[in-house]
């Protein structure tokens, strides 16, 4: 597909989730504002790949770094993602994903906003890679939980049973407590944070799901 094509469908595509966005009841709990006032502070973003939807349109015009699969579904997220305001760095763990750690460590030392899918490109599904861990105890920036789910919604039949919310549905963004990596860089130390950062992400999701009324089986 030629790259005019995906920058159109791409910002065809944010704007069918702005639309969207623009009409659902949203419920917030938690806060990132700590990391917004006084000319704002870095911090990484952690959320799953089915739900990135619902946080993507709450913190759009954000310029907050995204890290987008170097795959050609990639160029397509990419151009979605420029629409709303934001950033992308390419890269992944499967393909190109040590030079997009990299660059990462540079913005999150710098200051910027960083978000990452860790179950992406290809699942499985709401199993945390350790890039993630690796990057936030490497920059020493916390990671920030979140997630989001819709009362009403269509989930694509697809590995990460992403989560298409409907026109004025009930939504709730949630937004855990900020996350510090401590110790080393050892594997064991790295295994530690990201067994509890993923049970706290998934017990987080769920909670989201039941103050929506979803269905927690999706």
């Amino acid at each position: 597909m030629r790259p005019e094509t995906l920058q159109f469908l791409g910002k065809f595509a944010w704007f069918i989730a702005s639309s969207i966005g623009k009409t659902l009841s949203i419920e917030k709990y938690g806060s990132d504002d700590e990391f917004y006032r006084d000319g704002g502070k870095p911090m990484i973003y952690a959320i799953w790949h089915g739900r990135m939807l619902i946080p993507l349109y709450c913190r759009r015009n954000r310029g907050v770094y995204i890290i987008v699969s170097q795959h050609r579904d990639g160029e397509l997220v990419t151009a979605t993602v420029h629409a709303s305001g934001n950033s992308t760095v390419r890269g992944s763990s499967t393909r190109g994903g040590g030079r997009a750690l990299v660059e990462l460590i540079k913005l999150a030392k710098k200051g910027e906003k960083i978000a990452i899918t860790p179950d992406g490109p290809k699942g499985p599904r709401w199993s945390m890679q350790p890039g993630i861990i690796y990057l936030a105890a490497k920059s020493g920036v916390p990671i920030v939980p979140i997630t989001a789910s819709a009362r009403h919604a269509y989930y694509f039949k697809s590995w990460d049973s992403f989560q298409l919310p409907l026109p004025f549905s009930k939504t709730v963004l949630k937004i855990g407590k900020p996350y510090v990596v401590t110790g080393g860089l050892d594997e064991e130390n790295i295994e530690f944070h990201r067994a509890r950062l993923e049970e706290q992400l998934i017990s987080l999701t769920r909670e989201a799901d039941t103050l929506a009324g979803a269905s927690v089986d999706q």
